[in-house]
């Protein structure tokens, strides 16, 4: 387990985001139309989903070259499973501890590619001061054009999945009556600059 300093963390995730990339396209995420969401079971019995609602970052990507790049930033703060109460428990040192630890942060330039086709992003999630490798499987993924009324744009975005255990980055409370594994859906989509 690595514990960065919180001031360090983003030249950090800069350093190891965006190495040797070439010529790839460079695209802002659309916050409007990306989303993280999460599910974590509550006693064995159901599980508790939630989102972040605040999420923006960049992406670097050349399909010729099989290659791209990642940087997103998720505000923890902003999370929201429909109960003020228990937002703000997970808000609390109990767990996310967002006073303390600020944004969570993605960083990646490993793509991975079946032939064409991008199946995954493995890069390094830092949440609440922990800097982990995690893994997004590719469940689809496509660049086009389309068009926005008058204005046509480039436009990549797809839908990913990833599993994380909660006790890797530090977060143990409620344990094993909350569950350890959370797992993300996360879509994407990201307008060509």
């Amino acid at each position: 387990m690595l514990n960065i300093p919180r001031r360090l963390l983003p030249l950090v995730l800069w350093l190891g985001a965006w190495p040797g990339l070439g010529l790839a396209a460079e695209f802002a995420l659309d916050a409007s139309h990306t989303s993280i969401h999460f599910a974590v079971s509550h006693y064995d019995i159901s599980l508790v989903r939630g989102r972040f609602a605040k999420i923006n970052g960049t992406l670097q990507f050349d399909p010729a070259a099989k290659t791209g790049a990642v940087d997103v930033r998720i505000d923890p703060d902003a999370i929201d499973t429909g109960n003020r109460t228990l937002d703000a428990i997970l808000r609390s040192e109990q767990f996310l501890d967002t006073a303390q630890t600020g944004d969570a942060r993605f960083g990646s330039s490993r793509f991975v590619f079946d032939g064409d086709r991008l199946t995954a992003i493995e890069g390094t999630l830092i949440l609440h001061g922990v800097a982990r490798p995690v893994r997004l499987a590719a469940q689809r993924f496509t660049c086009r054009d389309v068009k926005f009324g008058l204005l046509a744009r480039h436009v990549c975005g797809g839908e990913f999945q990833a599993t994380i255990r909660r006790s890797d980055f530090g977060m143990t409370r409620s344990l094993p009556d909350v569950g350890d594994q959370v797992d993300f859906a996360i879509s994407i989509e990201a307008t060509r600059q």
